[in-house]
């Protein structure tokens, strides 16, 4: 087993910064949270998780990894194990990416207009844990507490080749990660279609209400599992389309899009239905239904693509594919 290990801030659920979920370094909160680019590391972005940690440059995976050619960009299959600081003198476990792909430069992947995730480390949602709070027992003593020969963690990125770490350390944390069976903390989209709330629904119109207050309070996550609860009693068009929304909210773009184009069957063309269509598809870079989508929302909304505009559109879309799609 390859393994990285990397520091990164103390938090709860790395899924955006929160006034419940700030981050700490050493057990002392963070000044600014928007300077902490790691408190996403176990948001599933599509079914993909993007890992941040503060290197200080390039990641020089042919220096540390036999096999690997001289200047290589990136490198599979490897075991990303996350760390943090619960003191000035130990660190704990808190979660892992496995087969995992490694950048040599970081990697900024556009979203939105002026938002962009920076990873080094790329993993399918399926292959992350993120270890509950309560249960982050795996200690690590940092190197005010520990021998240089114990091999402690002294940089936010830690290879584990000492003579100490790879006869002794390195086993205790395969076994740990090959035998945990406990509950991951990390919310993962595709978990959410068949969930439904704990707390007992007595009908559409309530579930419905639920849902919608929570998609107000952003809480996106349990927002669709009441639209669930709604669509279980009644499959309306309301309760579905907003089910969409959410997933679309969470950056689950597959599912928000599956959604869409049933109802555009079902229902026909509504300019609503074609416009979720075209952006959950543009989201993933879709090269086939974007474009699709996007000349048929401009002619729904009485403003026809000329040849020349739809063609602009599709080369961006063919140049942010050719630069990024490799990531999504």
């Amino acid at each position: 087993m390859n393994i990285i290990f990397c520091n990164i801030n103390w938090m709860k659920y790395y899924n955006g910064a929160s006034a419940k979920d700030r981050p700490k370094h050493a057990g002392v909160l963070v000044k600014d949270p928007s300077d902490v680019f790691e408190q996403n590391n176990f948001r599933d972005f599509n079914g993909k998780c993007y890992g941040y940690v503060r290197s200080g440059g390039d990641i020089l995976l042919d220096r540390h990894f036999r096999g690997v050619p001289q200047g290589a960009k990136s490198m599979k299959d490897l075991t990303i194990v996350w760390c943090a600081a619960i003191s000035e003198e130990e660190s704990r476990i808190v979660g892992w990416y496995r087969d995992a792909t490694a950048y040599k430069e970081m990697i900024s992947l556009p979203l939105y207009e002026d938002e962009y995730i920076d990873f080094s480390f790329m993993a399918d949602a399926e292959n992350c844990v993120l270890v509950p709070e309560e249960e982050r027992t795996f200690v690590i003593k940092t190197s005010k507490s520990s021998a240089r020969r114990k091999g402690a963690i002294r940089s936010n990125i830690w290879y584990a080749k000492s003579e100490y770490a790879q006869r002794e350390f390195i086993p205790r944390v395969t076994e740990y990660i090959e035998d945990y069976r406990g509950a991951s903390d990390m919310m993962r989209i595709k978990d959410l279609k068949d969930q439904l709330p704990e707390e007992e629904i007595t009908g559409y119109e309530e579930a419905l209400l639920k849902a919608r207050e929570l998609y107000e309070e952003e809480n996106f996550r349990k927002a669709v599992l009441y639209y669930n609860a709604a669509r279980e009693i009644e499959d309306t068009y309301d309760a579905s389309y907003e089910l969409a929304n959410a997933y679309f909210k969470l950056n689950g773009y597959d599912e928000a899009l599956e959604l869409a184009e049933k109802m555009i069957v079902d229902h026909g063309e509504k300019v609503e239905l074609v416009e979720l269509a075209f952006m959950a598809s543009d989201m993933v870079l879709d090269m086939e239904k974007a474009p699709r989508y996007y000349r048929r929302l401009q002619e729904l909304e009485g403003q026809p693509l000329t040849d020349e505009e739809y063609y602009e559109y599709y080369n961006e879309l063919q140049s942010l594919n050719r630069s990024y799609k490799q990531y999504i």
